[in-house]
């Protein structure tokens, strides 16, 4: 399994525009192949500041995902609702494994 986990910061008077996007790309994404979870969260004592976790059955689904020359039309449109809104990001990529 991937685990992706990070924090983005968006520009004040962004907030609202910026949640608009996040429902709608979290929703469409949680319908993608491969994915296990996928949600966005508000910081509690920064308004600007929101962190997202993802978990992925695979890389080839991460990868398919987060895929530069042939992205899912939901990801196209969050990238675009994303310029001049986002001021900074950070995302970590890890492998876990499930002990069963």
């Amino acid at each position: 399994m991937i685990v992706v986990q990070g924090d983005f910061v968006v520009h004040e008077g962004t907030r609202e525009q910026a949640i608009a996007a996040m429902v709608a790309v979290a929703h469409a994404t949680q319908q993608e192949a491969g994915c296990i979870r996928y949600n966005f969260y508000a910081d509690l004592e920064d308004e600007h500041r929101f962190l997202v976790y993802e978990e992925w059955e695979s890389q080839a689904h991460l990868d398919a995902h987060a895929s530069a020359d042939n992205p899912p039309a939901h990801m196209v449109a969050f990238r675009k609702a994303n310029e001049g809104v986002r001021k900074s990001s950070n995302l970590k990529f890890m492998t876990a494994r499930v002990n069963e």
